[in-house]
């Protein structure tokens, strides 16, 4: 069989190349795998394709890959997986991603990882994003935003503490709400200060709560901003006591009614003076009268 041309290859019926032997197969040289159709690829049985040799494989197109299904993609060794460059990484439909195991998934190395589209990153399931945690830093900011909900509930804390500024940077609103509170808790200080104040206000009570004193210290006066009179009140009183002046006066007019009597009666007498005119006219009766008992007491 090796002594076929490729335009002989490409001339065989699905029916010719259906019928061929995985010894014929394995025999093929990679021109003459490289010669066949998608309609040729497409025929060829799980094992035929799991008899492509390692030296040959790399010379299946995008397209060729793009034909298989889901099955044959899954008849693929990890020897072969490991042999695919980064450009037929980039061909692989979300159906063919989700079709290998996580052993394959986690033999992809740094380039083919960020080789991934972004259509296709949809395809890994939760099993395979784990595998993945080795190179999770090669996700560029599109396929962190690519994402679905339930991948990034599926984060481990380790995962997510190994996420660089730009990718925490990258997560939306959706995707930040779809986060465990240990996995808040886990993103590096260094890092928080990339999330947008309206991811910010994507949070629940109980994620900012999970802010730890360096995280929230971390916070950025335009993140302060961001965050609702839920996240205001869910934060403890050490937490707003280290707040700045410029974080005190960022609080928003809405958010003011965040702060506890605790919360006022824990600022610091630069904290108090740091108040606007609009946050004084926003505060209730019993937190202005925590303010004055406050300065009664610096």
């Amino acid at each position: 069989m090796t002594v076929l041309t490729s335009k002989q290859i490409s001339a065989m019926s699905t029916t010719q190349i259906a019928s061929m032997s995985t010894d014929v197969i394995a025999s093929l040289g990679s021109n003459q795998i490289g010669a066949l159709t998608s309609t040729q690829i497409a025929a060829l049985s799980t094992n035929a394709i799991g008899a492509i040799s390692t030296a040959s494989v790399v010379a299946l197109t995008s397209k060729q890959l793009s034909a298989m299904s889901t099955d044959q993609v899954a008849a693929l060794g990890i020897d072969q997986v490991t042999a695919l460059s980064s450009s037929q990484i980039a061909g692989l439909s979300s159906g063919a991603i989700a079709a290998m195991s996580t052993d394959e998934i986690a033999a992809f190395s740094t380039d083919e990882v960020a080789a991934i589209s972004t259509k296709a990153i949809s395809g890994l399931s939760t099993d395979q994003l784990a595998a993945l945690s080795a190179n999770v830093g090669s996700l560029s900011s599109k396929q962190i935003a690519a994402l679905s909900t339930d991948q990034v509930a599926s984060l481990s804390t380790d995962t997510v503490a190994a996420l660089s500024s730009t990718q925490i940077g990258a997560l939306t609103s959706r995707q930040i709400s779809a986060l465990s509170t240990a996995a808040i808790g886990a993103i590096e200080t260094a890092d928080i200060g990339s999330l947008s104040s309206k991811v910010l206000s994507a949070m629940s009570t109980d994620q900012v709560a999970a802010l730890s004193l360096d995280q929230v210290t971390a916070l950025t006066s335009s993140q302060i901003a961001g965050l609702t009179s839920g996240g205001i009140a869910a934060m403890s009183t050490d937490e707003i006591a280290a707040f700045s002046t410029d974080e005190i006066a960022a609080i928003s007019t809405k958010s003011i009614s965040g702060l506890s009597t605790e919360d006022i009666a824990g600022l610091a007498s630069t904290q108090l003076n740091a108040l606007n005119s609009r946050q004084i006219q926003a505060l209730s009766d019993e937190q202005v009268a925590a303010v004055i008992a406050a300065y009664s007491s610096v």
